[in-house]
């Protein structure tokens, strides 16, 4: 009996720390010492050859079907396998997504791609976690893409759960849900998640940055066959017909695919994450870097943080779970406080 209850310990505490694992938390407010390289156009040159990849085994699929029937066209299963293949070469994989290992892991020269700081030099010092140093096993460092900086555990988002959320549109979608609803389900999907495991029930937190990046990664699955809109600009299908054939729209077909979908809202200094414990401290961290703030940053004042506040609450428009509280809130509104 004490072997069966060990063994069920070990279990549960692999599994804890898998989940740990995947409720990643970064830190946008500590700034590297020198801006970094851009890793936007590597990302982008993946997913390009993953995405050709899949479309020419697209129309050796309907080449075949067509064999048996002229008239054969594309159909829902043939978009859910694009997806699923894409899905599989960069967001499979835990605790880590396939393309947060090769943007985390991947050798590019001399060149000053992450920056890394030690957990005593970020604002998670000493913060208490609901799983034992979960601060301390879990951070992950920046880096940025296409001009934004982030964590690595932002492209795990887009690619791995911006894939869930769109099977959960789909199959809404094809339960005869309309397209609010069909939405909503998936951005709820994500909420729990991030209420659980992923987030609050491990480090504490509740990431709306993470939030944002699964449904920037939804729009990105749905933009394969199906026009989207971000903001004011509309994009359309990244892969469309051609003839008897199916193409990458040549407009896409480069190393600026993923542009569109990386935005501020995945920087968690302008997206800040909701803390349930230790958010005195966490804000005391956070004050602590308002010189460097002040001193690197151009524009930066209170009207100007107040206004990147305010954009990220949607997505451009649209709901995606953000939740955020005053009283739960450690950000860089803190630099303009009277002093104590």
């Amino acid at each position: 009996m004490k072997a069966r209850c060990g063994a069920w310990i070990v279990a549960l505490a692999v599994g804890l720390a898998s989940a740990a694992a995947l409720a990643t938390e970064t830190d946008q407010f500590t700034l590297p010492p020198k801006p970094l390289d851009d890793l936007g156009p590597e990302m982008g040159a993946v997913v390009v050859r993953v995405l050709r990849e899949a479309v020419t085994q697209l129309n050796a699929d309907l080449a075949e079907r067509r064999l048996r029937n002229p008239q054969a066209g594309l159909e829902p299963r043939d978009e859910r396998k694009l997806a699923t293949h894409l899905f599989e070469e960069t967001g499979s994989g835990m605790p880590e997504a396939t393309m947060e290992r090769i943007l985390r892991y991947g050798n590019y020269g001399n060149r000053n791609v992450r920056f890394t700081p030690s957990y005593f030099d970020t604002i998670y010092v000493g913060a208490f976690s609901p799983y034992p140093l979960a601060h301390i096993t879990t951070d992950c460092p920046t880096i940025r893409l296409y001009g934004i900086d982030l964590g690595t555990d932002k492209p795990g988002h887009i690619f791995q759960q911006g894939y869930e959320y769109n099977n959960f549109y789909e199959d809404a979608r094809a339960g005869g849900a309309d397209e609010k609803t069909a939405i909503a389900k998936a951005v709820n999907y994500g909420i729990l998640t991030e209420k659980g495991l992923y987030g609050i029930a491990l480090t504490g937190v509740y990431s709306n940055g993470d939030l944002a990046g699964n449904y920037a990664g939804f729009k990105f699955y749905h933009n394969l066959f199906h026009e989207i809109r971000i903001g004011d600009a509309t994009f359309a299908p990244i892969v469309r017909r051609d003839g008897d054939n199916y193409v990458i729209d040549p407009a896409r077909d480069d190393a600026d695919i993923m542009r569109p979908y990386v935005t501020e809202h995945l920087n968690e200094a302008f997206n800040p994450s909701r803390h349930l414990f230790s958010v005195e401290q966490i804000r005391g961290h956070v004050r602590d870097r308002c010189v460097a703030w002040k001193a690197r940053v151009p524009g930066f004042d209170e009207a100007w943080y107040r206004a990147h506040l305010e954009r990220n609450r949607t997505w451009f428009g649209e709901p995606y779970g953000w939740d955020l509280p005053d009283a739960d809130a450690a950000n860089l509104l803190e630099c303009f406080k009277p002093a104590d």
